[in-house]
């Protein structure tokens, strides 16, 4: 059975075009993509993190979903985007339920990252 894959995109419209990327490079490696990003095996939280608004929003969305990792309805948390660009390490260390943490940069890597989390976990 075919992981399934959501997304949350926050943020302006490269976010959302890098956030497209991503998901047909998910398609393409056999992931099955899913609406409902609460009922998804991986979600990813494509994040902005240039106004205080924006970052706030952000780091609701990941905890909300750290939330629903420790009841178990998700498995892996994945956060890219400008907040993981720009503050990486400082979202690794508060936030540990952060499976991936892959800045704009990294988005290429976006199957490979999953696949080796979800490895740690078997």
């Amino acid at each position: 059975m075919a992981v399934k894959v959501g997304m949350v995109s926050l943020g302006c419209s490269k976010n959302q075009v890098d956030a497209e990327i991503m998901l047909a490079k998910l398609r393409k490696a056999g992931f099955q993509l899913c609406t409902d990003a609460g009922l998804c095996d991986v979600v990813i939280i494509n994040t902005c993190g240039f106004i205080e608004d924006a970052k706030r929003e952000s780091i609701e969305n990941i905890l909300e979903f750290a939330t629903l990792k420790k009841e178990g309805r998700i498995q892996c948390i994945v956060v890219t985007g400008c907040l993981a660009e720009r503050y990486q390490m400082e979202v690794a260390k508060e936030i540990p339920e952060a499976d991936v943490i892959l800045g704009i940069g990294s988005n290429d890597q976006i199957v490979e990252a999953i696949r080796l989390a979800l490895d740690k976990k078997e």
